[in-house]
C-alpha cells in the first residue's frame, strides 16, 4: 500500500465537525490507546503498510481528545509476556511507526492471539484494576534491546503503586478471533470493568477480508455497554476514505452516548 498522505490538521478539524454535527460541541478530554494485534496472521498487513495507514488515521483522534495530543501504543499476541507497551505517538513521529518500532521488534511478534492480557494492561495504565501501575516509557538498552541491536523497547516492570483514574478510549485492532482459552478471561475482565464503572470504552476494530471471522467480539459488543465493534473488510479502502466517512464508521451510537457522559 502506498503511504497514506493525510493532512492531520484538516482531519482533526473534520473530527471536531463530525462530533458537533452529532451533538458534541466540545470534545471531552480523555486518554487514547491503540492496541495492535501482532499475531502471525497479521504480518502481511503490517509489512504492507495497511496497519500504518490505520494508525495514521487515528492520530487526529489523539490531537482532538488527548490533552497532550498523544496516543499510547500497545501490542499483543498470546500470553501475558507479549502484552506490551510500546510508547507514545504524536503527529510529529507517526510516520513509519509500525516498521520502525513494531515489526520484528516487540515481544511475541508473529505468535498467537490473546486479548485479556493487553486489555488488563490498558486498564492498569489508566488507573483501573489492581496490582499494576502504568507502564514506564520504553527506553533503549537492556537484554531485549541488545538482541535486536541498538535502542529498542524493553519490558516494563509491574508494581502495586496507586494510580489516578483517567477517562480513556481504547482502540483495539485485530485481524481475527482470540484463542479459545482467552475468551472467558476477556469476557470476565470486560464485565468487571463495566460493573466497576471504569471510565474506559473499548472500541474493537476487526480488519479482515474474510466474512464471519469476528463472531466472538460481535458478541462482546452486544453484551457490554463499554465495548463497541467496527468491522473493516477492506483496510486500504477504509484508510483512503474521506475524513467524514472514516468518522462516520468509527463513531457508533453507543460510543457517541459514552462521549456525551
Amino acid at each position: 500500500m502506498k503511504a497514506l498522505q493525510l493532512n492531520l490538521n484538516k482531519a482533526s478539524a473534520g473530527l471536531v465537525l463530525s462530533l458537533q454535527k452529532r451533538g458534541i460541541n466540545t470534545p471531552p478530554p480523555m486518554e487514547l490507546a491503540f492496541n495492535l494485534d501482532v499475531s502471525g496472521s497479521f504480518d502481511d498487513e503490517h509489512r504492507g503498510g495497511l496497519t500504518q495507514g490505520l494508525l495514521t488515521r487515528l492520530v487526529p483522534w489523539a490531537m482532538v481528545f488527548d490533552p497532550d495530543r498523544k496516543m499510547d501504543v500497545f501490542t499483543f499476541s498470546n500470553g501475558p509476556e507479549h502484552a506490551y507497551y510500546v510508547g507514545e505517538i504524536t503527529e510529529k513521529d507517526h510516520e513509519g511507526y509500525i516498521a520502525r518500532c513494531i515489526i520484528d521488534r516487540v515481544p511475541g511478534y508473529n505468535r498467537g492471539t490473546d486479548y485479556a492480557h493487553v486489555l488488563r494492561k490498558n486498564l492498569a495504565h489508566f488507573g483501573y484494576g489492581a496490582g499494576e501501575q502504568p507502564a514506564a516509557k520504553p527506553q533503549g538498552g537492556g537484554m531485549f534491546g541488545k538482541l535486536f541491536g541498538g535502542s529498542k523497547p524493553v519490558a516494563t516492570p509491574v508494581t502495586t503503586a496507586p494510580q489516578t483514574k483517567k477517562r480513556a478510549l481504547v482502540i483495539h485492532v485485530t485481524d481475527g478471533d482470540n484463542n479459545v482459552d482467552d475468551k472467558e478471561p476477556t469476557r470476565r475482565l470486560l464485565r468487571e470493568s463495566a460493573e466497576r464503572g471504569d471510565q474506559v470504552y473499548f472500541l474493537f476494530i476487526g480488519c479482515s477480508n474474510q466474512p464471519g471471522t469476528f463472531r466472538y467480539i460481535e458478541k462482546l459488543g452486544d453484551e457490554f455497554p463499554n465495548v463497541g465493534l467496527v468491522i473493516v473488510k477492506d483496510t486500504e479502502a477504509f484508510v483512503n476514505m474521506t475524513d467524514e466517512a472514516v468518522n462516520e464508521q468509527l463513531i457508533g451510537d453507543e460510543l457517541l452516548e459514552w462521549l456525551k457522559k
